[in-house]
């Protein structure tokens, strides 16, 4: 893993919320690495808004990150929008600075599952036009509601996370940026898990899920360059 000291979060409320970025930080700091997170966020907005935003420019282009970590929208879901919006702020600010685009996936609506599919879809085809790493927490947050006894993730509203859901998606982006293949181990009283109040059990499945899906789309993508590779040879 190359040295990781800066990221910046782009995205909205399901950023924001329970301060995941220091959560992020946190899960950073547990491996002895000390990293500083910055976000811009703004509440209900997708990545087209924040593509012609004069803060996102500055803070991406002379902000010196080594990873820019990019989110859209949840509810009222426009894939090409989504999509554009990510390849803009990529090709036209983070192309030209040493940073890492990763692309953090959120989660359908409580009682939508379906809608996971086309945000998965948007977020694949982002990938392949930047070149970009996916931290799937949409893919981990449906397993873990799998799972017996399934956690609480979604907080009343049904869209929004729990500070568990929020210790998810913290989980899934360490992974995709730091590309760790083996799951952060757990233990009984102790770590951010504890602090937050998340049984073991519910970690230590969290963290399992997490780095598995995360390896296997970075899998995916590394064989379908492979492939495309190939078949220009």
């Amino acid at each position: 893993m190359d040295k990781i000291e800066k990221i910046l979060f782009i995205g909205n409320s399901h950023t924001y919320y329970n301060f995941m970025p220091a959560m992020v930080r946190e899960l950073f700091a547990s491996v002895g690495e000390n990293v500083e997170v910055t976000m811009i966020t703004e509440g209900g907005k997708c990545l087209d808004y924040h593509a012609a935003h004069r803060n996102t420019a500055f803070n991406i282009l002379w902000g010196n990150y080594d990873v820019v970590v990019l989110q859209g929208k949840a509810s009222a879901f426009d894939p090409e929008k989504f999509v554009a919006g990510g390849v803009s702020i990529h090709e036209e600010f983070i192309s030209k600075t040493n940073a890492r685009t990763v692309l953090y996936m959120v989660w359908a609506n409580r009682g939508k599952p379906e809608q996971q599919v086309p945000m998965i879809k948007a977020y694949r085809e982002l990938a392949e036009k930047t070149g970009a790493v996916i931290a799937p927490a949409g893919e981990v947050w449906h397993k873990i509601l799998k799972t017996r006894p399934a956690p609480d993730l979604y907080i009343e509203d049904g869209n929004h996370a729990t500070p568990t859901g929020s210790y998810l998606a913290a989980s899934t982006i360490f992974y995709a940026i730091t590309g760790r293949q083996r799951a952060l181990t757990v233990t009984d009283g102790e770590g951010l898990h504890s602090r937050l109040g998340i049984e073991t059990k519910v970690a230590a499945d969290i963290q399992r899920i997490a780095c598995r899906t995360t390896r296997e789309y970075a899998a995916f993508f590394e064989d379908n360059t492979k492939k495309d590779d190939n078949s220009r040879k």
